[in-house]
């Protein structure tokens, strides 16, 4: 008898480790983020993805409308005339 206890008391400690599949897709942990993932991020300067790179220096942002190179040379340009 000692031993079905002991059984479900190690199923219910595996089994319950206090997060669903629900908690985990809100919590938005540093793997599952990323800059830009939601509108706006790539120009919110915020850190969204917590890597220590915000928006337009953050790799993920590439191809995002404000993170366009050639809108970064023309201002660029017009800065330096």
């Amino acid at each position: 008898m000692h031993k079905n206890v002991l059984w479900f008391a190690l199923a219910v400690t595996l089994g319950c480790n206090g997060n669903s599949d629900s908690d985990k897709e809100s919590e938005g942990t540093a793997d599952e983020r990323w800059e830009g993932q939601y509108p706006g991020e790539c120009n919110d300067v915020a850190d969204n993805d917590g890597d220590g790179l915000f928006d337009c220096d953050d790799p993920d942002c590439e191809g995002a409308p404000n993170c366009d190179a050639d809108a970064d040379a023309d201002a660029d340009a017009d800065a330096d005339a």
